[in-house]
């Protein structure tokens, strides 16, 4: 004798075990989407935090102790030129700083190497982020290192071959002419900083405006 079979409880059975299948999936993709967006929103806040510090120190000490180290340097040129000594040995010291600065790129170089930029979904801001960071912020960089670079190999040597230290007197007069012309240089080095620090300063905060401002949407 043959067994009755329950169609519709086998299909109640069959949807129910689908049905919970689908419910599984749904609740997993759910979880890693919400995860998703709350590691793309500390991302883009620890972006932000990172541009108002850079900001601060940009705003507040490197463009006006850079300013200060060019107008020092423009007058050891002109007290070089005057070969007025008592302004040499006022201003001589100038030569011997160096105040750098280079943005901080901690978080979006582990953004990169995580390979989770594609968690920041905006598509404007990723590359707006990437610009700046690729761009800007590199380009900046190098001019510091310009700057130092020819700290170290043009005006240190110089000084070590023709200034007494301990006295602050220079051994060979003949080489003042020799020295302006590299602090011509080395003040235009500056100069070109300062001026791609503003430019930083200029596009960090349209940056971080954009960043807070998607912060606020997904808060």
């Amino acid at each position: 004798m043959k067994r009755k079979i329950n169609y519709i409880n086998h299909l109640l059975n069959f949807s129910a075990v689908v049905i919970g299948v689908y419910l599984a999936f749904y609740i997993n993709d759910n979880a890693k989407l919400n995860q998703d967006k709350k590691e793309s929103f500390l991302l883009m806040e620890s972006l932000a935090n990172e541009l108002s510090e850079d900001l601060d120190a940009f705003t507040n000490y490197q463009i006006p102790e850079n300013i200060n180290h060019q107008e020092n340097l423009s007058k050891l040129i002109t007290a070089l030129t005057n070969n007025n000594t008592d302004s040499i040995n006022d201003y001589i010291d100038a030569i011997f700083r160096v105040e750098n600065y280079v943005s901080t790129t901690s978080t979006y170089n582990s953004i990169k190497a995580s390979g989770k930029f594609s968690l920041i979904e905006n598509f404007e801001i990723r590359r707006d982020i990437s610009d700046f960071y690729e761009g800007l912020a590199i380009e900046s960089a190098k001019r510091s290192e310009y700057q130092v670079e020819f700290f170290k190999t043009e005006l240190i040597p110089w000084v070590i071959r023709n200034i007494d230290l301990q006295e602050m007197r220079f051994m060979n007069e003949n080489e003042k002419i020799v020295l302006k012309n590299k602090i011509i240089i080395y003040e235009s080095l500056i100069s070109q900083k300062v001026d791609s620090y503003k430019m930083i300063i200029q596009e960090s905060k349209v940056l971080k405006e954009k960043i807070d401002s998607e912060l606020k949407l997904n808060n």
